[in-house]
């Protein structure tokens, strides 16, 4: 089994490292900072001393009734297409930590979002907007430690996302009847603590993998907004055969652990006629993994997964087509 020739390095290219920046939307705005269940197959394992390079595209369409965008309130109900490209660049170093093996990954993600609906408020009434924008969003650089026992692989460590991306409030023309609210960025950073694990088997190809993290935002200051702790739990299970392909499941839950806060939210409970803005999610779909192979002179591996979200609660429901190749340099 492929695997098995080299059990840290072919099989776990396309891991957590691939890349964690979001888009700009966040929960104000209807999803995270953190993409959810990026940390799936290999989630616990930090690869052996060396440089890895990959790249990451996330085909995301997604619906919600009610969000607050670039601290624009908007009641309609909004859907959501967006294109990502996610560079990732992890070195992992040959000197121990805490008796483990500790990284660096710098993650730089590219984006194309495009919000539609049809307002129903006053004054833009019976108006389809269209909304979109393009470039490089929030960057993410993690610090991670990862230790291993036989079969059992385990790691901890802490994202911060920085608020690179341009960010603007929403603009809205009464005369052409357009709404400008998206941005490439979120205007806030974001910290995102996490400890995963795997129990990787490579005599059989089996593999159990779980995370779980949460996220703390400082407040939007352009928007009086404060988005609340959430949590993030990620798995996956996978088997892999002797040819290199692997087979699999995935999953994800997501809670926000308050309420959001300060003057944007308010007046987004208010003009939504919302209780609460505690938003949650869960998705869950097949993955396909494939490791072993080489290209441009370079170990190779290559992972796609389609995940379909449920149980929404002020977040975008999404369906999401994610294909990641990743490099061994």
């Amino acid at each position: 089994m492929k695997i098995g020739n080299s059990p840290l390095r072919t099989a776990l290219l396309g891991t957590a490292l691939a890349g964690f920046a979001a888009p700009a939307l966040a929960v104000e705005g209807g999803i995270g900072a953190y993409f959810l269940g990026t940390r799936d197959t290999l989630a616990g394992i930090v690869p052996p001393p060396g440089t890895y390079l990959s790249f990451t595209y996330d085909r995301l369409e997604g619906n919600v009734e009610g969000l607050s965008a670039g601290g624009l309130p908007i009641r309609a109900d909004t859907d959501l297409t967006l294109d990502l490209l996610r560079v990732g660049i992890t070195q992992s170093f040959a000197a121990p930590l805490w008796g483990g093996t500790p990284a660096l990954n710098l993650t730089v993600p590219f984006l194309n979002p495009e919000l539609t609906w049809t307002a129903v408020t006053p004054p833009l009434d019976g108006a389809a907007i269209d909304d979109s924008t393009s470039g490089i969003g929030d960057l993410s650089v993690t610090g991670l430690v990862g230790w291993h026992s036989d079969k059992l692989h385990y790691s901890t460590g802490l994202t911060v996302y920085a608020p690179t991306g341009n960010y603007d409030t929403a603009t809205v023309n009464l005369k052409e009847r357009t709404v400008d609210a998206l941005s490439n960025g979120k205007n806030v950073w974001t910290f995102q603590p996490f400890v995963a694990a795997t129990w990787l088997d490579t005599s059989t190809g089996f593999e159990a993998s779980g995370a779980m993290s949460f996220l703390f935002s400082t407040e939007n200051s352009a928007t009086d907004y404060q988005t609340a702790p959430a949590l993030q739990l990620e798995g996956a299970v996978v088997q892999r055969i002797r040819s290199g392909w692997g087979f699999g499941v995935t999953g994800y839950f997501y809670q926000q652990l308050d309420d959001d806060s300060g003057k944007g939210a308010d007046q987004t409970r208010a003009a939504l006629g919302a209780e609460s803005l505690q938003a949650r999610v869960a998705g869950a779909g097949l993955i396909v993994t494939y490791s072993g192979g080489t290209m441009f002179g370079a170990e190779m591996s290559l992972k796609a997964k389609y995940v379909t979200e449920f149980a929404a609660k002020r977040r975008f429901e999404s369906d999401t087509f994610i294909l990641n190749i990743a490099f061994a340099l």
